[in-house]
């Protein structure tokens, strides 16, 4: 039985290579089974096929070393690729999320302008409606429409808690001055044509509401007029110099 020889990997080069025995054993070999030449020929034969089988193996080592280098290069450009799209999309995911935040930095700067103006109309209905309240009371009548205080309040509680102290005052003077309307309408409805009974229910609201509580009332509006306008400033990112 004829026992046949192969290349064999040599690992520590990083390339396969077929080594000088298995050449010479696979050379002898071919050259017994060739019919009888002259010695010289068959030496000869033996030689070039040994240096085929050479030639041969350094090839294929250098193939087999060129193709792990390009395996090699390959891998790492996937990888590459890889940390590039992974990189991007953590740009895009940021970029996103930055866009996010300065859009509704600006949403709410714009809808804090809008109800601050707000805050200050309110504010002047809340004068308006203690005209009313005390046209009213004197009338005898406690039909006041609708009451702007409440309103004013939810603006300042959801808005502008920095003006929450000044607020608090302004509407607590404000319900004082509703109460005090309220009382005068009910002591002249209860008074009836009793003109005594009518001046007393007068001086209970002359006493509850001297003039020192209506210049409280003016000085609490002109300081909530005047914070305001220091909140708008802050809101619009403005110096007051810069309004002059």
């Amino acid at each position: 039985m004829v026992q046949s020889y192969g290349p064999r990997v040599d690992g520590g080069a990083g390339g396969a290579r077929m080594d000088q025995d298995t050449l010479q054993r696979l050379a002898a070999e071919i050259a017994n089974r060739l019919p009888s030449y002259p010695l010289w020929q068959l030496l000869l034969i033996q030689v070039g096929i040994t240096g085929l089988a050479a030639a041969a193996g350094a090839f294929f080592g250098e193939y087999f070393r060129t193709r792990g280098r390009n395996l090699a290069t390959k891998a790492d450009f996937d990888s590459l690729t890889d940390q590039l799209r992974i990189t991007t999309e953590t740009v895009e995911t940021i970029r996103a999320e930055v866009s996010q935040k300065d859009w509704a930095k600006r949403e709410w700067t714009n809808l804090r302008r809008v109800k601050l103006e707000e805050l200050l109309t309110k504010m002047h209905d809340c004068e308006e409606y203690l005209d009313r309240v005390r046209h009213k009371g004197f009338e005898g009548s406690a039909d006041y429409g609708r009451d702007p205080i409440s309103e004013l309040t939810t603006i300042g509680e959801l808005y502008f808690p920095e003006l929450g102290p000044q607020i608090r005052q302004f509407v607590v003077q404000c319900r004082t001055y509703v109460s005090a309307g309220s009382a005068l309408a009910t002591g002249l409805v209860m008074a009836g044509q009793d003109l005594l009974g009518r001046q007393k229910a007068m001086d209970r609201y002359t006493a509850k509401l001297p003039n020192e509580e209506f210049e409280k009332l003016l000085t609490l509006a002109s300081q909530l007029r005047t914070d305001a306008r220091l909140v708008l400033v802050q809101i619009m990112g403005v110096s007051e110099s810069a309004q002059t």
